[in-house]
């Protein structure tokens, strides 16, 4: 099972300045989530709910929701690294 990221490393050096460096606590943000996922998964399972029973052609909200999460958990181990003239940026989710 994958954990959502938890945090956010992020670093931004240049040439001519001190290089900065940031952490940013995404659990904090977790119970939020739970809050909000759960009311989404609840609106878009009543949606499907509606649509199938009406007979319409697309009823898959709560599939395209649970892959949404997914693909955010997914993103755990992700990093980017930007150079440019002078400056760098490097991003970790961990």
């Amino acid at each position: 099972m994958n954990w959502p990221p938890t945090i956010l490393d992020l670093r931004i050096a240049s040439s001519d300045r001190r290089p900065v460096r940031v952490w940013l606590p995404l659990f904090l943000l977790w119970p939020l989530a739970l809050v909000l996922g759960v009311l989404a998964l609840v609106f878009t399972t009543l949606a499907d709910v509606v649509l199938l029973i009406f007979g319409q052609r697309y009823h898959h909200y709560t599939i395209l929701l649970a892959r949404s999460f997914a693909a955010l958990n997914e993103t755990r181990g992700m990093a980017i690294h930007i150079t440019g003239s002078g400056a760098a940026v490097d991003l970790t989710v961990l």
